[in-house]
């Protein structure tokens, strides 16, 4: 009788670290926080919404989303996935991501470019349309469309992502 207790107390126990496992558990760093929609913003470009499961854990402490930074890098568990897209966000299906077959280039093809992700935050914004960019290595200027230049503040976390190309390749526009 003992044995078949403790079988099945075993059996539960495991279960239940299946189910534990089976919950999403990201790790990253905090770029933006979007408290209007309760999306985290990640420096990879990851979004994930707050549900009523999720969990943030800074340092290994459980913090609550109104108690996150930009900066701290955090382990999120059952986070929803999503995409920012035509002005909002939008839940990812879950599963494994859907393969779309592509034909291979030509052999003639040019190659693309190198590809390079810069973060950074907004040091300065003038009425110009400029704005200067701190990041870990450098700094630098950029102008912006006078719509975007409505919204950009300083201190603002910026994503940068840049391709170089060769001359000849074809623009990704």
């Amino acid at each position: 009788m003992r044995t078949r207790i403790a079988i099945l107390a075993a059996a539960l126990v495991l279960g239940s670290m299946g189910v534990a496992f089976a919950q999403a558990v990201d790790t990253g760093t905090i770029v933006r926080i979007d408290p209007q929609s309760s999306v985290v913003v990640l420096e990879d470009g990851r979004m994930y919404r707050v549900t009523p499961s999720t969990v943030f854990l800074v340092d290994n402490r459980p913090a609550p989303f109104t108690g996150i930074r930009p900066g701290e890098r955090v382990v999120i568990q059952a986070g929803e996935p999503v995409i920012y897209r035509e002005g909002r966000y939008i839940a990812l299906q879950p599963g494994p991501p859907s393969v779309i077959a592509q034909a291979p280039p030509p052999a003639s093809a040019v190659p693309m470019g190198v590809r390079q992700t810069i973060y950074g935050t907004v040091t300065d914004v003038d009425r110009d349309g400029k704005i200067k960019i701190k990041t870990d290595r450098d700094s630098f200027e950029a102008r912006v469309a006078p719509e975007a230049l409505r919204q950009v503040r300083k201190g603002d976390n910026v994503v940068i992502d840049l391709t170089i190309s060769p001359p000849g390749a074809a623009s990704p526009r």
